[in-house]
Formats: structure tokens, sequence, C-alpha cells
């Protein structure tokens, strides 16, 4: 799906569609909600700008210090108090037989600012990464084989009438390249190791966008992960970093309650602290909301205060509180946990929230 729509206006960027912390299926909704500030409650908002940039650090350990916590005081791990399953680490089978499909812009100073990693992100998944120089920015976007055509047959309708982008070489390959402006261009890259690359460079012209193209590289996960700055979260510290909201949840609720064994286990794999914190918080809210909408359908009262109680604390969680100086991702669960602590469900939460 394309998220250009309107190019002859101002053009999108991809991390305006499906780059948003939870499952495709409701991307453009929360890419909405997580750059404007929230007054009703969004049904389908379609983007229309780039969103905005945001940051959120999480105090986690070294990665070989990872947590362990208590299966009593784990919430969301299921029955057995299986703690999240990290991704697999740099050196271990899966990670070493992943194809380099991911690439890294190696130029001095640039930056990168934000990370997305999509469903499948350990080898199937499309995913983004963001860098900053100054005013000019470049996004990577990496996409699955299936993907290229739609993708490309959009491109095409950057210029009037359609066509072809011109022949550009990125990474040994010959992509094609589209001009949204004199200082905005984007290139795509063709099918290879199932995965097809995009990047788009804005703040800058042509040339100086081919340059930086000839310092891209292609890698794997674990030198993805190296490369990014110190305050992202590796596969390493991400148990321990996830480990680490919960417990803030709990603390600020009073309830450490773990549910059945039906009930999944708490999992990302994001490494940008902001859209870690936006999936973990998202399946709490989840699960506690259809905990208050089933208790309710059984009239169980007990059951149904517990979670109200638990929801009522959500401007209090501590991952939320430090998100909401930066995006508008907190004001959306609030919206939801807000009618909760009032003894409501609230409709489409479910849909809202991707549960």
């Amino acid at each position: 799906m394309s998220s250009d729509d309107d190019h002859a206006g101002a053009p999108l960027t991809d991390a305006a569609v499906a780059r948003l912390p939870l499952a495709a299926g409701r991307a453009e909704l929360l890419e909405e909600i997580m750059r404007t500030a929230v007054t009703d409650r969004p049904t389908a908002p379609a983007p229309s700008t780039p969103p905005r940039r945001t940051r959120w650090l999480v105090p986690v350990a070294a990665a070989a210090a990872v947590a362990t916590v208590a299966a009593g005081t784990l919430w969301w791990t299921g029955g057995d108090g299986a703690a999240p399953r990290p991704a697999a680490p740099a050196g271990s089978p899966s990670a070493a037989a992943e194809a380099p499909f991911r690439a890294v812009l190696d130029a001095p100073g640039w930056t990168a600012t934000y990370v997305y990693e999509g469903e499948g992100g350990d080898g199937d998944g499309d995913g983004e990464v963001a860098y900053e120089k100054g005013s000019a920015s470049v996004e990577v976007s990496w996409r699955p084989a299936a993907a290229y055509q739609t993708y490309l047959e959009d491109r095409r309708h950057i210029v009037d009438p359609p066509a072809d982008g011109e022949p550009v070489e990125v990474l040994g390959l010959t992509g094609q390249l589209w001009p949204y402006s004199p200082d905005d261009h984007t290139v795509i890259r063709p099918v290879e190791r199932g995965h097809t690359l995009e990047v788009r460079g804005s703040g800058m012209d042509r040339d100086a966008f081919e340059a930086l193209l000839g310092r891209l590289r292609l890698v794997g996960r674990a030198d993805f992960e190296a490369a990014l700055p110190a305050e992202f979260v590796t596969s390493g510290e991400r148990e321990a970093a996830i480990e680490e909201i919960l417990d803030g949840i709990a603390a600020a609720s009073g309830q450490e309650r773990t549910f059945g064994e039906e009930t999944p286990p708490i999992t990302s794999d994001q490494a940008d602290p902001y859209q870690l914190g936006a999936e973990v918080t998202g399946q709490v809210a989840c699960a506690w909301l259809r905990e208050l909408r089933d208790a309710r359908r059984v009239g169980d009262d007990g059951r149904a205060q517990v979670a109200v109680d638990v929801l009522g604390s959500a401007r209090s969680w501590p991952v939320l509180f430090e998100m909401a100086t930066s995006g508008e991702y907190p004001e959306y669960v609030w919206d939801y946990t807000d009618d909760a602590a009032r003894g409501q469900v609230p409709e489409g939460f479910e849909g809202g929230l991707g549960c």
C-alpha cells in the first residue's frame, strides 16, 4: 500500500504509513495520532504530513546484565511465567544466517534518529531507519520483495505524466530515482536477498543525495544494531527494557496480576525506545481493557474493579509520562483508559489499539 496519495502537494515519507509501533492494519490510524493532538477519538484518519521524530530514552541495563524478574511480579507473561522472547542475539544461528537486507548510512555528521521494525523483523518484514544532519534528512526503508512492484508503480506517479525513474546505482544495482522537488528525491533499488530498498533524501540537491547513496552499506541485524546510537535498544537489552516498563506499570497501579495461560507474553522487536514503549503499553492496555469487557459480560464486579483500577492508573505509568514529552501516543492510550477508569468499556478499543 502506498502513502504518497497526493504527489502534487506535499509528498509523504513512508514513515507516514505503516511505521507505527503496531501491526500494519492500524498503521495509518496510529501514525495520525502520533503526530497530532487528540481531541475526539479518531476512526480512520488519512496521514497528510511527515511524522515528527520522537525520542524517549529508556534507562536499560547493559546487554550483558539482562534483568531477571520473578514470575510473580511479571505482567502478561502467561501462566508459566515465561519471559518475553528477545530477538536473536548476534552470533546466534538465526542471526548469522540472516541475509543482509537492511542498509545503514555511514557518513560523517549523520545521526540515526528513528528506527522502526515491522512484523517479521527477524527476516521477513519491513522497516525503516531515519538519519538527520542539520535540516537535511535521509530515510532508508526495506520491504519484502512482494511490495516492490506496488511501490514502483506508485513512485512512477510522482511525475506527470507517470514515468519510470532515472537510472541510478544503489549498492551495486541499478535503481530508479524520482524528484519530489529540487531538494527532495527518492530512489528504489531492485529486489535482492528477498527485499527491496527505498532511500529518500530531503533538504539537499540531487548531487548531494547521490553522493550519500555511495555511503550506504548492507548489513545484517547485529551490524544494524551496532550502527545505532547508544540510546537505542538492542536485541540483548530488549528483555530488560520490557521488564522495566512492566515493573513501572505495576508499581504505579499497585497490581501485579498475571493472567492465565491464554494470555500471550508482551513482546516487541523495536529498537527505537519510543516505539518499544508504544508497543508494550498498547499490549498492556489492550489486555486490561479486554479483562474489563469480559468481566462486565459475566457480571464479575470484583474482576471489573481490578481492571478499572489498573487502567485508571495509566496517567501515572512512567513510560507514558516520559513518552508524552515527545509524542502524542500516550494521549491516545489515555483516551481509552480514562473511559475505563469511569467504569465504561470504550467502544472500538480493539481496532484502535490493534488488539
